[in-house]
């Protein structure tokens, strides 16, 4: 097998294992195929680079340092990127990764062979789409923290209508509040059908919490996998109180000039879907 594909081979699934990793970091874990496909993707750049360098210079030891630096280089510019929050896993990243680049530097010289004009292709190809595919999901995926910063900047007063564009007036209001890790949405304020919900950030998910006028209280969570930039899902857990009809599902769209767009699905199949048309107020 080539130097080069032995480089692709081994990177890959070596990312792909240290992508995995992040499992045993609970703040991350929702964010784990992502991760891992973005680690892949890591790998595969670094072994082609091991591979391309095993063949201009035939060195074990030299190969083992070229894939430690380029490992080291392409962790650290994953690990600079910071989550929503601020934090940064510099050594969760930058450590298993340029150890992992050793290692493919090390497969290259030791079992790589000269690579054919059409094998370099093939790998280039390779590579060409493994890039698209990760850039396709991280343009459609969002994290837990990341959609709770969407839900923080809803913070204001919302009007709009409910059930269709054009039904009966209703306001909603968000509110920032505990230290930043809960946003509290006030339905119909000072009606005596007023309805609460509390959105909690954990680190690791999104709780959703609704204060029914049916006295329930469902809890819905939020759906990574689910959800997008555009699309926030939030999914039922539990539900307690009074026994009968509750909110089961929830949805929060973000549509075009910053208009909002909130789907509430009842237990009930047979009920309509609640939903709000909402506009931030002047």
């Amino acid at each position: 097998m080539n130097k080069v594909l032995v480089g692709l081979i081994a990177g890959a699934v070596l990312g792909a294992v240290d992508g995995a990793s992040a499992w045993f970091t609970p703040a991350v874990r929702a964010q784990i195929l992502f991760i891992i496909a973005a680690s892949t993707v890591k790998g595969i750049i670094g072994g082609v680079a091991a591979g391309w360098f095993a063949r201009k210079v035939q060195s074990v030891p030299a190969g083992i340092a070229f894939g430690f630096a380029v490992g080291l280089v392409l962790a650290f510019l994953v690990a600079m990127q910071p989550e929503p929050d601020g934090t940064h896993y510099w050594i969760e990243i930058m450590l298993p990764g340029s150890v992992l680049g050793g290692v493919v530097g090390w497969a290259t010289q030791r079992y790589g062979r000269p690579a054919s004009r059409s094998a370099q292709t093939a790998v280039v190809t390779m590579l060409v789409l493994a890039l698209v595919g990760v850039n396709a999901n991280a343009a459609d995926g969002i994290t837990a923290a990341q959609a709770f910063e969407k839900m923080k900047a809803l913070d204001g007063t919302w009007s709009g209508h409910i059930m269709t564009p054009d039904g009966p007036v209703a306001t909603v209001s968000y509110r920032v509040t505990a230290g930043g890790s809960t946003v509290m949405e006030t339905m119909f304020a000072g009606q005596p059908h007023e309805m609460i919900t509390m959105y909690v950030f954990d680190g690791k998910t999104i709780e959703a919490t609704h204060y029914c006028v049916a006295q329930n209280q469902p809890v819905m969570r939020f759906n990574a996998e689910k959800s997008s930039a555009n699309e926030l899902v939030f999914d039922f857990v539990r539900v307690t109180g009074k026994a009968g009809e509750h909110m089961h599902d929830a949805r929060i769209r973000f549509g075009e000039n910053g208009r909002v767009e909130t789907n509430w699905e009842s237990s009930e199949k047979s009920s309509p879907t609640k939903k709000f048309f909402l506009a931030r107020a002047q």
